[in-house]
């Protein structure tokens, strides 16, 4: 299960890597399959067929295992839940393969034959070394495994000191204990590893001031939308007015502190229901979704327009007021294009911008109809809010 160091992306990515074992595990399945008959045939002891057989089908279940979870992963994106339960299914799957070949070894070093002995000392050490290992970016799954195939043949090999036994039993006692320093090892890398992979692609995705998103980041949200909600999207587009005015008087820290505290009210105002993007040095979009009514925009883009507008407490002294200038465009789920949705938000923020900033109404292509806009900060105009009918605190820097 989950650790409490760990996070959703990198347990996700730590349970997915064990759907990349289906070669060892396929190899060691046959190899166990042939000693199990061997064996047999050796001792024509029906246990020892048993085993073989149970053993087997462990090791066809845990094969068909992997390639289910590899499947599902191309698929869809697996939520947490489905992701917990493939680790436990793989914890089933690896220990009931684990045990046969413990039981199996503990039979072979049960009986006098020395070459049953060697047999029986390179399948443990081929299963442990060749796919507990592979396993230990879970380490629980993995020392569970280890256990399953070693204890019993330590145990047998103790009870039966006649012969090397009871040496081979020190040397796999060692060995057991070398295997679990490792498994902690290796996972401990991986966990590493995973993290520093998955930090690089969150730093590609993010803009590194205000960690909102970036353009690839909002693109590849876009592009995880569903299509068949049978809903609408909008993209909300503006830049600030006044912002070079803050950089030339205050410096640019004093901007980079403006911009932190603008990223992180705009995403209060939209939190769940969209994503929130930096395209540009003072240049945002906002992917609305989920949308099943004309008029959810219209409030979106005012509730943006007042919060934004708000004075800023930023280190100067004194308030530090801004106005923006924004646009929105809307589409169906269905046939929307980021690109045409960004143009047309963009091309209607620069209208604005023109006539004095705020935000204008929309006229939505689809039904015809405009949709009205209503800010708590000013009255209602047939077209254009401007930043300018706000009342000031503090003058616009």
């Amino acid at each position: 299960m989950q650790r409490q160091t760990e996070s959703s992306d990198l347990y996700k990515a730590l349970v997915e890597a064990l759907s990349e074992n289906v070669l060892p595990t396929a190899s060691i399945g046959v190899i166990f399959f042939g000693i199990g008959l061997y064996t047999y045939s050796q001792t024509g002891a029906a246990l020892a067929l048993g085993l073989t057989i149970l053993g087997g089908l462990a090791s066809v279940l845990k094969v068909f295992l992997i390639l289910f979870h590899r499947r599902t992963m191309v698929v869809r994106s697996p939520t947490l839940g489905a992701i917990e339960r493939f680790e436990v299914g793989h914890a089933i799957a690896t220990w009931c393969m684990a045990a046969p070949i413990g039981a199996l070894s503990a039979l072979m070093f049960s009986l006098p034959e020395p070459h049953l002995h060697v047999v029986g000392t390179a399948l443990l050490f081929g299963y442990c070394a060749g796919v507990a290992t592979r396993i230990s970016v879970r380490p629980v799954i993995a020392i569970g495994a280890v256990m399953f195939a070693a204890a019993p043949a330590i145990t047998s090999a103790l009870l039966f000191m006649q012969d090397a036994r009871l040496m081979i039993a020190a040397v796999f006692v060692l060995f057991f204990l070398n295997a679990l320093e490792t498994i902690s090892h290796l996972h401990r890398n991986a966990s590493r590893l995973i993290a520093m992979r998955l930090k690089l692609a969150n730093l590609a995705r993010l803009d590194p001031l205000t960690s909102l998103h970036n353009r690839l980041g909002l693109q590849e949200a876009f592009n995880a939308l569903p299509r068949n909600r049978g809903g609408s999207v909008a993209v909300h587009a503006f830049d600030l007015d006044g912002f070079k005015s803050v950089n030339d008087q205050f410096g640019h820290a004093t901007g980079d502190r403006l911009l932190q505290a603008l990223s992180e009210r705009l995403r209060q105002v939209v939190g769940q229901n969209g994503v929130v993007a930096r395209v540009g040095g003072d240049e945002f979009v906002v992917l609305q979704t989920g949308l099943d009514s004309e008029s959810g925009p219209g409030l979106l883009a005012s509730n943006i327009h007042r919060e934004l507008t708000e004075p800023y407490e930023v280190g100067t002294g004194q308030p530090v007021q801004i106005g923006l200038s924004l646009g929105f465009s809307i589409a169906d789920e269905s046939t929307a294009s980021l690109d045409s949705l960004v143009r047309e938000a963009d091309s209607t923020s620069y209208q604005v911008k023109r006539t004095g900033g705020g935000f204008r109404s929309h006229r939505s292509q689809q039904s015809g109809r405009t949709i009205a806009q209503k800010s708590g900060h000013a009255r209602q105009k047939p077209d254009v809010l401007t930043s300018e009918e706000l009342p000031v605190q503090v003058p616009y820097v």
